[in-house]
């Protein structure tokens, strides 16, 4: 009996160990992604200037029907870079402002919940500038994502109507059941 309980405590005593190894390794990488995010800061201004200027090179080619399926990717691409930027925006100043318990209920909330997180320190730090740029960077990543999307449609639905053209007879159309 007394051996069977010293032997109980001993395989939990073994596994405390692996359970706090287990609970370290995604802090320890979240540590280094912040400082990380601490660290891009001096960069990400510049990667947000390419996408700018991508997005208003891709404007003549989003006009055009034919070229709208590569402006479509490159706006997909952009909302990326601004999306990506935004995140880690977010974590750098939630880990300079409320440090790693900040970043920790952050990317608890779904992983996105560093901005907002971020837009709460900003907010209770009155760091207005931060939380335009929060808000810039949203309106940039979200909006080029609509645009993406809807040049992609676009552009799939005039590869569908050439298609109908040049081959009527194996056009299948489909229309929606009636309500009877």
């Amino acid at each position: 009996m007394m051996v069977t309980k010293i032997r109980q405590i001993r395989g939990s005593a073994a596994c405390l160990p692996l359970v706090l190894l287990i609970l370290a390794i995604p802090l320890l990488f979240l540590f280094g992604l912040a400082e990380f995010s601490v660290w891009a800061l001096t960069w990400i201004p510049d990667v947000f200037w390419v996408a700018m200027v991508l997005c208003i090179a891709m404007v003549p080619l989003a006009i055009i029907p034919a070229a709208r399926a590569m402006a479509g990717a490159a706006y997909g691409l952009a909302s990326f870079v601004f999306l990506a930027g935004l995140w880690l925006y977010s974590l750098a100043f939630t880990y300079t402002e409320w440090g790693m318990i900040g970043v920790v209920l952050g990317v608890i909330v779904a992983g996105i919940g560093v901005v907002f997180t971020a837009i709460l320190a900003a907010l209770f730090s009155a760091s207005w500038e931060v939380l335009g740029n929060v808000a810039i960077l949203i309106a940039l990543g979200f909006g080029t994502r609509f645009l993406a999307a809807w040049l992609n449609v676009s552009a799939q639905a005039r590869l569908v109507r050439q298609q109908m053209q040049e081959h009527p007879s194996e056009a299948i159309i489909t229309q929606p059941p009636r309500d009877e």
